[in-house]
C-alpha cells in the first residue's frame, strides 16, 4: 500500500527513531553519514516495527509508508542504488533529522541528571530502611523491587541512546569547524553557531554527564552511581541473586560510558579552546581598534582633516620591538633564519607575523626542494650543541670600541673553544649582543688559522647609550 508524500512524513516524524538509530549505527561504525545500506535500513526498520508496534495493522502500515520504494516514490531519496545496495535521503530532510537528533541531548542536562537522583534516592532509602529483611512474599517489598528494576533499565536506556546522539553531534559539529580555513577566512555564520553549540554542549551536556558516571563520584552520597552500588551491594548479601546480578551489569555499562564520554570532552575542549582564543583576538583587535580611531578624531580639525601619528606616538609603543629582529645565517646553511629578542612578546609576535604571511613571495612562488643528505645523526646533534655553546660564550663577549670585529670574535673563540675553526666567526657574529652597534667600512683584512685563511671586510663595532638600546 503507496502513501502519499504528506502521510508519509507525518509517519517518518512519528517513528523518527528509526532514522535515529540508523545514524547512531553509522556513527559507531566511524562511518561518513551521506549514504546508507539498504540492508542495515530494513534490519532497523523490521527491528524497531517488532518492538515498538503492537498492532499488526500498524505493523504493516508503517514498514509500508517507510519501505525505500515509497520514500523513492514520495522523492524523499536524492537516489537508491539497488545493484550497490545504497541509497540517500534528501539533504534537507537529512538535515531536518539530524537537528531533531541534536534534542535528544535534553535529556543529558543536569536538571534531568538530577530527577534520576531522586529517582534512584527514594529507592535507596526504602531498601536502607528495610535492613536487609528482603522477602518475596511482601508485596510492598516487591512493588518497589519492581519500580527499581524498572527505573535502571530506563536509567541506562536513556544515557545510552544520548550517549550516541552525544558523538554524533561532536562529529557533526567537529567536520563544521575543520573543514574552515581561520588563517584565510574569518569564521562564518555557521562556524560562530558551531563554535556556539560545542560550547553549550561542553558546558551542560558533556561535565554534567561526565561527573555523573565518573568513579570517583561513587565515594560521595550525592552520586546517584554511588547509590546503585549500595543498592547492589545490599542485595548480594540476600537471596536476590538474579536481581543484584542485573544491577552490577547495568552498573558496569553505565561506568564504560565514561571512556567514550572522555574521548568527546577532549575532542570538544580543543574546540572550547580555539573559540576562547578566537574571542580574545578579537577582542584585542577591536580594543587596538578603538584606541586608534579615538586618537585619529582628536587629530581632525574643522575640515576634518588631520596630521599622521607619528611613529614615536606612545600608541605604537608595543610594536617598536619588532625594530630589534636579527637576521642572520650560518655558514652551513643557504635558508636564513631568524631569531627574536628574549623579551618579546609572542602573543603581538605571532599576530604580527600571522597577518604578513600573505605578503611573502616564497610562499606563493614555486617550491624548491634541496637534494636530500644523508648526515649521520651524532654528527647534526654535535653541531647543534656547538652552536648552543657558541652562543653561551658570546654572551660573555664584552668589547667597548673595536676596529676589528672578526678580530677580536676569533681572539676571544680561538681561546675559549675546543676544536675552533675560522668559519665559527659567523656563528658567533649571529649572537652579538643587541647593545653593539656594528658598522662596515671599505677596508679589508685576512685572518690565517690552522692553515686556513678568511678574507673579509673590516667591521666596527660601538657600544649604543642607554636610550638607543631600549629603542
Amino acid at each position: 500500500m503507496k502513501t502519499n508524500a504528506q502521510h508519509t512524513l507525518s509517519i517518518l516524524f512519528q517513528h523518527i527513531e528509526i532514522f535515529f538509530n540508523l545514524i547512531d549505527y553509522y556513527n559507531v561504525q566511524s562511518k561518513t553519514i551521506s549514504e546508507f545500506q539498504i540492508s542495515v535500513y530494513e534490519s532497523i526498520l523490521q527491528s524497531y516495527i517488532r518492538k515498538k508496534v503492537a498492532d499488526t495493522h500498524d505493523q504493516k502500515r508503517i514498514a509500508s509508508a517507510l519501505s525505500l520504494d515509497n520514500l523513492k516514490q514520495c522523492n524523499l531519496l536524492a537516489y537508491m542504488n539497488d545493484a550497490k545496495g545504497i541509497f540517500r535521503i534528501q539533504n534537507d530532510l537529512l538535515s531536518v533529522i539530524k537537528n531533531i537528533d541534536s534534542t535528544r541531548l535534553r535529556e543529558l542536562g543536569q536538571p534531568d541528571l538530577d530527577i534520576i537522583y531522586a529517582q534512584i534516592k527514594t529507592q535507596y532509602d526504602y531498601f536502607v530502611q528495610q535492613q536487609g529483611h528482603y522477602s518475596h512474599y511482601n508485596p510492598e517489598f516487591m512493588e518497589h523491587l519492581d519500580a527499581l528494576m524498572t527505573i535502571m533499565q530506563e536509567i541506562f536506556s536513556k544515557i545510552e541512546h544520548n550517549v550516541r546522539a552525544l558523538d554524533g553531534s561532536a562529529k557533526r559539529l567537529s567536520e563544521i569547524v575543520d573543514s574552515h580555513n581561520f588563517e584565510k577566512h574569518s569564521p562564518t555564520e555557521q562556524v560562530k553557531k558551531a563554535f556556539a553549540e560545542i560550547t553549550r554542549i561542553y558546558q551542560r551536556n558533556i561535565l554534567p554527564t561526565l561527573a555523573f558516571l565518573t568513579e570517583e563520584a561513587m565515594t560521595k552520597d550525592s552520586s546517584a552511581i554511588y547509590l546503585i552500588r549500595k543498592i547492589r551491594e545490599a542485595f548480594s548479601q540476600t537471596t536476590f541473586y538474579e536481581e543484584a546480578s542485573a544491577i552490577a551489569t547495568i552498573e558496569m555499562r553505565l561506568l564504560s560510558f565514561v571512556e567514550v564520554i572522555t574521548q568527546i570532552r577532549r575532542k570538544l575542549h580543543q574546540y572550547v579552546e580555539m573559540n576562547q582564543r578566537q574571542r580574545a583576538l578579537y577582542n584585542a583587535i577591536e580594543q587596538h581598534y578603538n584606541e586608534l580611531n579615538s586618537l585619529i578624531i582628536n587629530q581632525l580639525d574643522s575640515k576634518l582633516t588631520g596630521k599622521t601619528l607619528s611613529s614615536q606616538h606612545e600608541f605604537f609603543h608595543r610594536a617598536t620591538i619588532f625594530n630589534q629582529l636579527i637576521s642572520w645565517s650560518r655558514s652551513s646553511l643557504t635558508k636564513p633564519l631568524i631569531e627574536l629578542p628574549s623579551d618579546l612578546n609572542t602573543q603581538e609576535a605571532y599576530e604580527y607575523i600571522r597577518s604578513n604571511l600573505k605578503d611573502v613571495e616564497a610562499f606563493q612562488s614555486k617550491k624548491h626542494i634541496p637534494a636530500k643528505k644523508i648526515i649521520d645523526v651524532r654528527e647534526h646533534i654535535l653541531k647543534r650543541k656547538r652552536v648552543e655553546r657558541i652562543k653561551r660564550l658570546m654572551h660573555s663577549f664584552h668589547a667597548t670600541e673595536c676596529d676589528d670585529l672578526y678580530l677580536e670574535i676569533h681572539r676571544y673563540l680561538s681561546n675559549k673553544l675546543d676544536q675552533y675553526s675560522l668559519k665559527d666567526i659567523y656563528d658567533a657574529r649571529a649572537f652579538l649582543y643587541k647593545k653593539y652597534t656594528i658598522t662596515t667600512t671599505l677596508k679589508r683584512n685576512t685572518i690565517q688559522y690552522n692553515e686556513h685563511e678568511l678574507s673579509y671586510p673590516i667591521k666596527k663595532i660601538v657600544e649604543k647609550n642607554q636610550y638607543e638600546i631600549t629603542r
